[in-house]
């Protein structure tokens, strides 16, 4: 097995269910189930990883959570980018008396929290592809 062989999948899976899981986040009701869809980055890089040879059940959870870990991390920054473009369009930003070091500290445990459940999703999600496929 060659590094590339399971990152490449798992970029794959993990950018496109961050940026589904931005999207969906601004859906009222649909938006708190969101994380689940770093079960579909585990299925998706489970799936791809299967296309290219025989991994093993250590190779599918790897791909797992580095494809939750990475759409975790996706979703995060766009909507860090999101939540400061808004701020100083809306002028909130620049007017707002929070020091610097607790928003540094809340953008911190935000990407904390985030990349944890997607590798923990993503670990699932890939486990269950592999449970699934055989």
């Amino acid at each position: 097995m060659k590094l590339g062989e399971v990152v490449r999948p798992a970029l794959i899976g993990g950018v496109i269910t961050g940026i589904l899981a931005f999207i969906f986040s601004f859906i009222p009701l649909v938006g708190y189930c969101s994380c689940f869809l770093y079960l579909l980055s585990g299925i998706i890089t489970g799936y791809l990883l299967s296309q290219g040879y025989l991994p093993s059940d250590r190779d599918y959870l790897i791909s797992g959570a580095l494809s939750g870990g990475i759409a975790g991390f996706v979703s995060w920054c766009l909507d860090t980018v999101i939540t400061i473009v808004d701020g100083f369009l809306s002028g909130t930003l620049t007017t707002m008396d929070m020091d610097l070091a607790v928003l540094a500290l809340l953008l911190f445990i935000g990407i904390l929290v985030s990349t944890t459940i997607g590798v923990a999703f993503g670990v699932v999600g890939a486990a269950m592809y592999r449970i699934w496929k055989y």
